[in-house]
């Protein structure tokens, strides 16, 4: 399970919108395109994190020792 802690409420928001309304690539995009420079900031940082999460659970699943370590290098 996903969960990322620590963030601000726009952020909460904006997650949640993006996890439950955007339902393919296109529509991501579409959406992120008409999101203002810091909108899309926020955007860009909440997939990186969602993508080291899911990175981490499945390290986590698979006990890599060497990949988890890796992984902490770029732990924001």
């Amino acid at each position: 399970m996903i969960q990322i802690n620590n963030l601000t409420p726009e952020q909460v928001e904006m997650l949640d919108f993006m996890w439950s309304e955007l339902e393919t690539w296109e529509d991501y995009e579409n959406w992120y395109s008409c999101l203002d420079e810091d909108d899309q900031k926020t955007a860009d940082v909440l997939q990186r994190l969602i993508i080291l999460e899911s990175m981490e659970d499945i390290v986590e699943e698979t006990k890599y020792k060497d990949a988890k370590e890796a992984l902490k290098k770029f732990a924001l």
